[in-house]
């Protein structure tokens, strides 16, 4: 399950300037034992991805360094190492508010294609697509790989990575290198010019509102002016929309998110699919590509559109406590305790912690009488996570349905989710969110690694020069397929 803070993207934690705090050994200690003991006794995976003597090297490590003190950034860096190591995408970390950064922010709008950082959008005189070779003197592969800590995905994936690194490239880049009021560019434009150009930093006010007009949007493609109208309604709506392409006999759905009311959800995927079934619509193409997430009721009451047949979704349930730990420093849980884990779990205890053997949620997994008959695509990438990733592996269970993009940002075999607990330590103020539950997922195909994202049927990655045009490969792909068929 997703909540409001896993879905805040662009505007997450904008503060004014201001210094770090200094904490000393003993309230950094503390904040670490804290830390450790909610991760020991209530993260389900824990030891997914490293061991456990591994893990606690890395405590060691970090609690040898802050014998001298450290400031609450320095704090939250390490910590970062953890759970950067534990590879968990819903276990979130977030800095206390003294690295501020409201009017300090860099300029730039950012894309990464292969690794590599081009500009998004032709302000200061950069034309789009210009690749970024350096800034103040800090070569790009380095910078993103110091950046790389601060995105939590699921297992090895690093496609939902690139996606956040490019959304809150600023915010990033002051974390690990501090504020910045000035910055030197090295670029090379698309005819192969290099050049450097200092800029200022501007407000985050002011980069956000271009980040609204990304090439990468694509409104040239859709024949849109590119602007915070279209943005509105293609990227940051969050209910689901359809739109037609009538001379292919075509609809595209886009389902930005899984959040909200799940009623309301439902009842606006009915009266819509009820409308391409009148239009007698021949292709559906599902648009989860920005969808990080929501309720899981409404990705299976999605999925029940467009299946033919009932489907699973989960193999089991598992938790290592009935409780929250550490409760004196938990600031919010969504989910009433008892009911959640007490009562759902007490009565199916393992050697290791308590294990529900099926998926509640099950008799729900049936075709629904509005379901759409004709051929369905679906598009996906790295922002395609949690409840949206769980969609997109039904997907994949299904040889009748075509996946197009990259790899989705959560995982394949399974994710922690469903219970997420808020908490604030006591002397760094860093705050961080736990889910309690590991999900284990249905799947049909065995032989994808363990780590990865849920595969596309065909992989369609963005190239320079469909920034530089702002054409949507995906969805280009697959209007060109159907345009021959």
């Amino acid at each position: 399950m997703n909540y409001k803070l896993f879905i805040v993207v662009f505007c997450i934690f904008t503060y004014s300037l201001s210094a770090q705090k200094d904490i000393d050994s003993v309230g950094l200690i503390e904040d670490l034992k804290i830390f450790k003991n909610i991760l020991q006794q209530g993260h389900p995976s824990l030891y997914e991805y490293i061991s456990k003597d591994s893990l606690d090297y890395l405590f060691d490590n970090i609690e040898a360094s802050s014998r001298d003190g450290l400031t609450d950034i320095e704090l939250y860096k390490n910590m970062l190492k953890i759970t950067d190591a534990i590879k968990d995408g819903h276990l979130l970390l977030f800095a206390p508010n003294t690295i501020k950064t409201d009017q300090y922010y860099f300029p730039l709008i950012l894309k990464i294609i292969n690794t590599e950082f081009y500009t998004d959008t032709d302000d200061f005189g950069i034309p789009i697509g210009s690749k970024i070779n350096s800034i103040n003197g800090e070569r790009m592969p380095r910078v993103l790989e110091k950046l790389k800590k601060y995105s939590p995905t699921d297992g090895y994936n690093l496609t939902r990575k690139y996606r956040d690194i490019e959304l809150k490239f600023g915010l990033f880049f002051a974390y690990e290198y501090g504020i910045v009021k000035q910055y030197t560019i090295e670029y090379i434009e698309p005819d192969g010019l290099e050049k450097t150009i200092s800029l200022p930093a501007e407000s985050f006010v002011k980069v956000k509102l271009r980040n609204t007009k990304r090439s990468s949007y694509f409104s040239k493609y859709h024949y849109q002016k590119n602007n915070p109208n279209f943005f509105d309604k293609y990227i940051s709506n969050r209910e689901p929309f359809v739109y037609y392409k009538e001379e292919l006999n075509a609809a595209v759905l886009v389902i930005n998110s899984f959040a909200g009311d799940i009623r309301i959800f439902k009842s606006n995927l009915t009266k819509i699919f009820k409308e391409i079934n009148k239009k007698k619509i021949a292709h559906l193409i599902i648009d989860v590509r920005n969808n990080d997430g929501g309720f899981r009721s409404n990705a299976v009451n999605l999925y029940s559109f467009i299946t033919k047949k009932a489907f699973k979704q989960t193999v089991n349930e598992f938790v290592i406590s009935l409780s929250v730990l550490e409760r004196k420093y938990k600031t919010q849980t969504f989910l009433s305790e008892k009911e959640f884990l007490k009562d759902k779990f007490k009565n199916h205890a393992v050697f290791d912690g308590w294990r529900l053997p099926f998926d509640d949620q099950e008799p729900l997994m049936v075709p629904d009488q509005n379901r759409y008959n004709g051929s369905v695509y679906i598009l996906a990438g790295g922002t395609t996570f949690s409840a949206g990733a769980t969609f997109v592996l039904n997907a994949k269970n299904d040889p009748d349905i075509t996946i197009i993009g990259e790899d989705t940002g959560g995982g394949y075999y399974f994710h922690t989710g469903e219970f997420p607990v808020y908490y604030e330590f006591p002397n760094s103020k860093t705050q961080m969110v736990m889910s309690m539950v590991k999900v284990t997922h249905y799947v049909k195909e065995k032989s994808i690694p363990k780590g990865s994202g849920i595969p596309p049927d065909k992989h369609i990655v963005l190239s320079q020069k469909d920034l530089i045009e702002g054409k949507d490969p995906q969805l280009d792909y697959v209007l060109r397929l159907i345009s021959r068929k």
